[in-house]
């Protein structure tokens, strides 16, 4: 007989316990999003009014502000506590980040070099989401308790210098 196991979903960290690092790394990942909007829009208005209609830099312009807007949506997705969406969200920040930089160095354009510090803000918030207090509010452990078993038993270098600060044998 085949048996069919129920897919229940991990449990939500609790909104109310959220770190302050959780909420700096989304005012990062916003910040980073909407100024990648912006310097989208701007390089699109920029370059349809000096150019015309080409579609090198019109394409860049769209990809900046689709990434943009996936640093909003992720990062909305994330601040609620769904673990898989900050793992998305900081593969697209190191994604974006490695890929900005040789085109930034390559083309030696002052342009991409804002957009690239600005993704440099967004993978901060990513680093900011893997801090241990963040990292443990995530995966539903933030005030968990601790069962002996889980507590590592000391070593002898460490049961020897704990025997020196009581006093001895």
């Amino acid at each position: 007989m085949i048996e069919f196991k129920s897919r229940l979903r991990a449990p939500k960290p609790d909104p109310n316990d959220r770190p302050s690092l959780v909420v700096w790394a989304l005012r990062l990942w916003m910040i980073s999003g909407a100024l990648l909007v912006a310097l989208g829009v701007l390089t699109i208005i920029e370059e349809s009014a000096s150019v015309g209609l080409e579609f090198g830099p019109l394409a860049i312009g769209v990809l900046i502000v689709l990434v943009g807007v996936a640093y909003f949506l992720l990062g909305s997705k994330t601040y609620r506590g769904e673990l898989q969406w900050r793992s998305s969200l900081s593969a697209l920040t190191c994604v974006i980040v490695a890929l900005l930089l040789p085109l930034t160095i390559g083309f030696q354009s002052p342009g991409m070099a804002i957009v690239l510090a600005v993704a440099v803000v967004g993978l901060a918030g990513s680093v900011l989401a893997y801090r241990p207090a963040s990292d443990a509010w995530f995966n539903c452990k933030l005030n968990a308790p601790v069962s002996p078993e889980e507590v590592p038993a000391p070593t002898a270098g460490e049961r020897k210098s704990s025997d020196d600060a009581d006093g001895g044998e």
